[in-house]
Parts: structure tokens; C-alpha cells; sequence
């Protein structure tokens, strides 16, 4: 990915931290003539299915933060940029100050792409974490749907419950086809993100597999824990 032109990408940093809102996280859209499109969310989750009317050339997110370091808690504000060429940047504001920082990824970054119709990078490592997570995930569902006083789910149960082994392109289809339930991702969505920013979204809306362990072993009985410490060897 090419690297923006400095003397540009300060210009343009500086004119949106100081548009920010305290109050308000935002989205701005930078259209061919240089005019700005405000956008007010609330979470990150609000964006995602969104998408940019074509006039817009450059998409940016701007949001209140917090910074720790050693001398304490700084309140800062913090900036992504993506235009449409793939060129991306992202700044920090403190005591009107600009830092650029390197070229950011994760959410933010997935976000802005997906809203402009960028692609995002692929998905990173193996999809069995997330799939073994899906499955306690949707173990802990059914354990705490139960009535009061009753047992289960039982060994049987449990396994019906595991997902099939698939890649995160047949993941990201079932799921927007309506086939495989995410918590937290609509078949829309689905079908908004591509693989890459599916499968980083999908993975940070999974519980803890620790926490999820320790949490089953006090619901379920002999036979479903000991199925679960052979499937999950020393997590729990």
C-alpha cells in the first residue's frame, strides 16, 4: 500500500480532530470537492452495513480516547483515514499536537474499507480457534436456556451442537445466507464484510474459551465436562 503524502494527510488531520465532537464519535466523509459529511454514531457496531454515497472520496473515523502511559491517563483524540485509492492514515491528538501513527489495522481500519467498498486483508491464522469458541459459545446458550432444575444438555446434545469444519469464506456464506448463526452479525452484514473483516469481527464478538470452560464446568454434568477436558485439553 502506497504511503500518503505527508504535508497532505496533515492538512487533512488536522481540519477533521478539529471538528471532533467530545461528546460524539463520528464518521466523515470527504466528498471530490473537499466538502465534509458528518455522520454521528454511538458504537462501532452502528457502521457495520454502511456504505458511503459514491461521491465520497475518503472515509474517516474520529473519536474521543484515552491514552495510559506512565505518567498517567492522557485524554486524547484519535483519527483514521481511508480513501478510495487504498491509501490509509491514522493521527492522535493531544494538547493540539498531531502524531501520525503507522498505517492502522483492526477494526477501525476494516470499518472505513468496508464502508467506502475497499477490500480488506485476508484472514489471519486458522479458523479452528474461532469455530471450538462458536461451539462452547453455543453450549453455554443452550445450558442457560434450560429450566430451572433440570439437567443437560446431555453428551449427545453437545456434539449435534459443534459447527462443521469450514474455511472463513464458506463461514462468512453460511452466515449470510442465513445457514449459521453468529451472535452479533446479521446475514446483511455478513454479506457486507468480506472474508478478512468477517472473520476479525466475528472473532473479537467470541466470549473467552477460558472463561466459557470454567463457566460450563459448573453447569454441565460428569459425562459433558469430561467430553469437553479431552476436547480441550488444559485450557480450562
Amino acid at each position: 500500500m502506497p504511503s500518503p503524502t505527508p504535508a497532505v494527510d496533515i492538512q487533512s488531520l488536522r481540519r477533521l480532530l478539529h471538528l471532533l465532537d467530545p461528546q460524539q464519535p463520528c464518521l466523515y466523509g470527504v466528498s471530490r470537492r473537499r466538502r465534509l459529511t458528518r455522520h454521528p454514531f454511538g458504537r462501532l457496531d452502528d457502521l457495520v452495513g454502511w456504505t458511503a454515497p459514491s461521491c465520497w472520496t475518503a472515509v474517516a473515523l474520529v473519536a474521543p480516547a484515552r491514552a495510559v502511559g506512565p505518567e498517567g491517563v492522557d485524554e486524547i483524540t484519535l483519527l483514521h483515514l481511508v480513501a478510495r485509492s487504498g491509501r490509509s492514515i491514522s493521527g492522535r491528538q493531544l494538547d493540539h499536537h498531531i502524531d501520525l501513527l503507522s498505517e492502522g489495522t483492526g477494526p477501525l481500519d476494516d470499518l472505513c474499507r468496508r464502508i467506502i467498498g475497499l477490500e480488506t486483508p485476508p484472514p489471519e491464522g486458522p479458523n479452528r480457534a474461532f469455530l471450538d469458541t462458536l461451539w462452547l459459545d453455543r453450549i453455554l446458550a443452550v445450558a442457560l436456556d434450560r429450566p430451572l432444575g433440570t439437567c443437560g444438555p446431555s453428551v449427545g446434545q453437545v456434539l449435534a451442537l459443534r459447527p462443521d469444519d469450514l474455511d472463513w469464506p464458506a463461514i462468512r456464506l453460511r452466515c449470510a445466507g442465513g445457514c449459521l448463526v453468529i451472535a452479533g452479525i446479521s446475514s446483511a452484514q455478513a454479506e457486507w464484510f468480506d472474508d478478512g473483516s468477517f472473520a476479525r469481527w466475528a472473532i473479537r464478538l467470541m466470549p473467552d474459551p477460558v472463561e466459557a470452560l470454567a463457566d460450563l464446568a459448573q453447569l454441565l454434568d460428569g459425562p459433558c465436562r469430561s467430553m469437553l477436558r479431552r476436547e480441550f485439553g488444559g485450557r480450562s
